[in-house]
């Protein structure tokens, strides 16, 4: 025989059964906010949509298994009056759509004997850009000749997912003798960019960096800024120049 409750055990159970389910949200929602955390790219673990432990997916960090190592190209010393050279270095960069802060590099420079001249060091960001050109000027030697110069990375760099401002260069201008360059930087994006790195290289017919000189500009939102390299010594073998922007990211 089926048990009969009265009206008064319906309502009584009723409000036990309402009672459970208010404290079991309560328990949920104090779980949640005081014994459980939201993932992050900063906890440790690989969660939410992560490649790796805080890298890939929605994180900024790129992980290492898809990063490429920076490639050297050639690295070059050029004399630009006596007793000063200019070092210059041409990377290669797959990660292009990746960028890298405060990446440490050296350039040692060897006379004809192989013996170190001088070394000096420095400190870049490197942007999601597939050209790059490393440039050093107004190295003091002395009265020392330089006949090499040898570039490398001397930290690993760490790669951040990243977007670069795209800049144009235009009304590029070389005089004949290879002692003068200028050329236009254009911004067309609603960003004031400032310490925009502006690198040239001169090449010969050949193909060989005969010379290479850097500038740094501000360039407002919408405009445009001129730049200019200067070679006192000249270069009249050169045939093409090359700038590249390095622009903040």
């Amino acid at each position: 025989m089926a048990l009969k409750l009265t009206w008064s055990a319906r309502r009584q159970l009723l409000y036990y059964a309402v009672g459970l389910v208010i404290c079991a949200v309560l328990l949920i929602v104090f779980y949640n906010l005081f014994l459980t955390t939201s993932p992050t790219c900063f906890d440790g673990k690989q969660n939410q949509n992560e490649r790796g432990v805080d890298c890939g997916g929605v994180c900024s960090l790129v992980c290492t298994q898809d990063t490429h190592n920076l490639v050297v190209l050639w690295s070059r010393s050029f004399l630009v009056a006596p007793g000063y050279y200019t070092a210059a270095a041409y990377v290669h960069n797959d990660n292009v759509t990746a960028g890298a802060r405060a990446v440490q590099y050296s350039f040692q420079l060897f006379d004809d004997k192989n013996s170190l001249v001088i070394e000096r060091d420095g400190q870049m960001d490197v942007p999601p850009t597939q050209a790059i050109t490393v440039v050093e000027p107004s190295i003091n030697v002395g009265n020392r000749t330089v006949s090499r110069a040898l570039f490398s990375f001397i930290t690993t760099p760490v790669w951040h997912a990243a977007a670069i401002p795209m800049l144009r260069v235009s009304n590029q201008d070389l005089a004949q003798d290879g002692s003068r360059l200028s050329a236009t930087v254009s911004n067309d994006t609603v960003s004031n960019l400032r310490k925009v790195v502006v690198t040239a290289v001169l090449y010969d017919s050949a193909g060989v960096a005969k010379a290479a000189s850097k500038s740094t500009v501000d360039i407002a939102p919408k405009s445009s800024q001129s730049v200019q390299f200067t070679w006192p010594l000249g270069n009249p073998q050169i045939v093409r120049a090359e700038i590249t922007v390095l622009s903040p990211f």
